[in-house]
């Protein structure tokens, strides 16, 4: 019992063991995550990670239940219950648009919604935190998007725009350096934050998950 004991605090104070359990939506799942959890594993090989892949709604509502220990969501998250949840903020997202090769809008160094009015619009699934953004910046713009097709995968996005399905709007974390036209009606950003219960303590792996997803950000 005495080795059971000494064993115990060993893994809660090294990290030996145990499991993380994070949800978010594509973006943070396929750009921001896996160097975070890359570093985690190298420092403490014996961590479990439990990643799940959802809109922030489904995501905070997770963390409410518990079936959760943290989520990256799009803010404002206003879920049943969304004011038990501590919010951290952890980065803005630029949307940038990317276009078709050879297209009239590839040489432009910004994009107006007004150039996009009669355009074949390959976009993110109706409902969808990103989608909502994007949808809002155009109605301000007073234009109404010419929507031929819905995904989730931002990889699945950028693949229909290469094979010149139409244009699109996706997250600066997938795109290098040079790709991707800013819009000049608007800076077109979310807020991505972490949320979890509140007054519940972190377990030392999730803690550890937090901090090193927040210095990744930063």
């Amino acid at each position: 019992r005495a080795d059971a004991g000494v064993l115990a605090v060993q893994e809660l104070v090294g990290l030996r063991a145990g499991s993380i359990r994070v949800g978010g939506g594509a973006t943070a799942i396929t750009y921001l995550l896996p160097s975070v959890v890359s570093r985690l594993r190298q420092e403490h090989a014996a961590l479990r990670f439990f990643i799940r892949e959802a809109g922030s709604t489904a995501v905070a509502d997770s963390v409410l239940r518990g079936e959760l220990d943290l989520g990256i969501v799009t803010l404002p998250i206003s879920v049943p219950g969304h004011k038990d949840l501590q919010e951290i903020p952890l980065l803005d997202d630029e949307f940038r648009l990317i276009v078709p090769p050879g297209h009239a809008l590839s040489s432009r160094r910004g994009f107006r919604f007004a150039d996009l009015a009669r355009e074949p619009f390959v976009a993110f699934e109706a409902g969808s935190a990103v989608r909502d953004v994007i949808d809002r910046a155009a109605s301000r713009a007073g234009v109404a998007l010419h929507v031929v097709m819905e995904l989730r995968s931002i990889e699945s996005i950028k693949s229909m725009v290469g094979a010149g399905v139409g244009v699109g709007l996706v997250s600066r974390l997938a795109l290098a350096k040079s790709e991707g036209i800013p819009c000049k009606d608007e800076r077109l950003t979310r807020r991505l934050a972490i949320v979890r219960r509140q007054g519940r303590i972190p377990s030392p792996a999730a803690a550890a998950f937090e901090r090193l997803l927040l210095n990744s950000a930063r």
